[in-house]
């Protein structure tokens, strides 16, 4: 489970999000282009990583008893629309990047695996001096976000459920990611303190939730650029250069659930909101070759931490599902709806 879920926050930060040339290629537009263009074709899987975050907390408003506990994975598949897999560039208010052919029309991350427009770099005459295409999508509509937790019933008719992930490291071909993950959720059944509630043949509680993901990847120097482009970027040589993720999310509302015997049925209604920064940190330098009096000539601009996203959502969020409990084991399944539709199952170990 740690692998998977590091593999697939890294890949958002890193290779899912974008590959390092698609990055180089989009900064030859300058700060102002290259940040629209990345903002557009990552955000699908920002707001699905904050939905995916947000899910699988609860599957009943029943809290433990003193000290009872269970042991839960989970693994959510965050559907992501069909209007969210392409964006068009046109309406991006780009400046120095314009269509050269190809349409309008491009995949964003969740889009289909085909290469999107060709697009034109200009210089602030307008004349072209280099062209690239933006980068190709997954296609990978339905976005898997696993999880597992452990919560305890640690105050009276309260559960404290715990979501940690220390910080680990992985190598992928030279680039050295890390990633840690923390998140902590309180849900308190508070009928059980008042007498005419508490006759009711349901549970009812109030859930609150916090999620935090930091995650880095050195990025390594890489200067394919250079060639017969008259326009290409270098990495300054201090080995500073890194992608970094930061995603914030948080959930509160009410939690009902009914237990037919081995059944239970539940559904929540919640404020969902997530927060996600995606940033290019170091020194990059754009080299635009230029022709005056039959001589070329190298300008060059330095970008220091070009690309800054951020990426926030916040909706209410309705999810219902149910709960098969056979002896400590229990088997459970839900839908939600917050920024986009999501499903999530499970599997628990516990005793309440």
């Amino acid at each position: 489970m740690k692998k998977l879920f590091l593999l697939f926050l890294m890949g958002f930060a890193v290779q899912i999000s974008f590959a390092q040339t698609d990055v180089v290629e989009f900064l030859k537009g300058g700060k102002a282009d290259a940040n629209n263009l990345i903002q557009a074709y990552l955000e699908p899987y920002a707001y699905a990583l904050g939905d995916g975050l947000n899910n699988g907390w609860y599957n009943s408003a029943a809290t433990h008893k003193l000290f009872g506990f269970d042991l839960a994975v989970t693994v959510s598949a965050i559907q992501i629309p069909e209007a969210a897999r392409t964006f068009d560039v046109s309406k991006l208010g780009l400046t120095n990047i314009t269509v050269e052919s190809g349409g309008n029309i491009a995949p964003t991350i969740a889009g289909t695996n085909v290469s999107g427009p060709r697009l034109q770099v200009n210089d602030n005459q307008g004349n072209p001096i280099s062209s690239f295409s933006t980068p190709n999508g997954l296609g990978l509509n339905l976005v898997p976000v696993p999880m597992a937790q452990l919560g305890f019933g640690l105050l009276p008719h309260t559960d404290v459920i715990g979501r940690y992930l220390p910080d680990m490291k992985y190598n992928n071909n030279g680039d050295e990611m890390k990633l840690g993950f923390w998140g902590i959720g309180v849900k308190h059944n508070f009928m059980e303190w008042i007498p005419m509630l508490k006759k009711l043949p349901f549970d009812a509680s109030v859930f609150g939730s916090y999620s935090e993901v930091n995650a880095q990847s050195s990025l390594t120097n890489n200067s394919s650029g250079l060639g017969t482009d008259n326009i290409y970027v270098t990495f300054a040589n201090d080995n500073n250069q890194m992608i970094r993720l930061k995603t914030m999310s948080t959930k509160y509302g009410l939690v009902v659930s009914k237990k037919l015997g081995i059944l239970t049925v539940f559904g929540g209604i919640a404020q969902s909101t997530s927060e996600s920064t995606v940033d290019l940190i170091g020194k990059y330098t754009v080299n635009t070759t230029v022709q005056l009096g039959g001589q070329n000539f190298t300008i060059k601009d330095d970008l220091i931490d070009p690309v800054a996203l951020m990426f926030k959502s916040k909706k209410m969020s309705m999810d219902a599902g149910f709960r098969l409990k056979l002896a400590v084991f229990s088997l459970f399944g839900s839908i939600n709806k917050a920024q986009y539709t999501s499903y999530t199952a499970g599997i628990g170990l516990g005793i309440r």
